[in-house]
């Protein structure tokens, strides 16, 4: 006896459109920067009319339509701009002591996937890695290539490289800032975001795989900076960088209030 073997109904969803960092956006038509220009055309085949969301890395974003596509440029149109409001409940700048070349990308495009705001890059006493002003471009485009991937609106900023106690003489600039302390003594960091609210700006120092020099320690409690704890354990430089913004995440995303961006239609 032939026995009918039943069959799985095929689901098709409907593929989110391609994302384009478009860093001069406005209604109208849109030149993409160079490196935007040449991803589209040689790696997703941009054509005449094909549909994309652009956005400029400050939390606007638009359905947009390919108007004009050379082999070195590609125009859009845009009809209607959107205001995304900032991905996660504090703006997170991470002040880190960088690690080892090749570890710096995988820091940068994990942190920003997470909802970074900002990186400082910091020349500690004990740094590992001491990059270049040149380093600045290559982490701004990862950035932004991990802000394409999360669906993103925000690009963090990536600052030039500064020493600790410059970092330090900033701290004014936000509503508060924090120092990673593998100390059991330091304050659990998911207890201290609490104790700062919606649209706070923090400032959180990550230090080298050496741990900071104790000058730095004292320089960061003299100027108020909380001593934060991370984990039981011991962290690299770029799992503490990740893991500050995964707690902001995880913080973020358990609060109700949170906004939820629907997708933007087809113009």
């Amino acid at each position: 006896m032939e026995v009918a073997t039943p069959t799985l109904p095929v689901i098709i969803t409907a593929m989110s459109p391609h994302r384009l960092y478009c860093p001069d956006l406005k209604v109208g038509l849109n030149l993409l920067p160079p490196e935007e220009s040449h991803h589209a055309v040689s790696s997703l085949r941009a054509r005449v009319g094909d549909e994309f969301v652009v956005f400029d890395g400050r939390g606007r974003e638009a359905a947009a339509q390919a108007e004009l596509v050379t082999r070195r440029q590609v125009q859009v149109v845009v009809e209607r701009i959107t205001e995304r409001p900032f991905d996660l409940l504090h703006r997170i700048t991470l002040a880190v002591a960088m690690t080892k070349a090749h570890r710096q990308g995988y820091l940068i495009e994990k942190c920003t996937e997470l909802g970074a705001a900002a990186f400082w890059p910091i020349l500690a006493d004990r740094s590992v890695a001491k990059p270049a002003l040149a380093a600045v471009d290559k982490w701004s485009r990862r950035a932004v290539e991990a802000a394409k991937q999360s669906a993103r609106a925000w690009v963090p900023t990536v600052e030039a490289p500064q020493t600790f106690a410059a970092a330090i003489a900033r701290i004014g600039e936000f509503s508060a800032a924090a120092i990673a302390d593998p100390a059991s003594s330091a304050t659990p960091f998911t207890m201290f975001l609490s104790n700062h609210g919606e649209g706070s700006t923090v400032l959180v120092f990550v230090g080298p795989e050496g741990g900071w020099s104790e000058g730095e320690c004292r320089a960061a409690l003299d100027a108020g900076v909380v001593s934060i704890r991370l984990a039981p354990t011991i962290l690299r430089s770029e799992t503490a960088a990740v893991a500050v913004c995964a707690a902001a995440a995880l913080q973020s995303a358990s609060n109700t209030t949170v906004t939820v961006c629907p997708r933007i239609p087809s113009p």
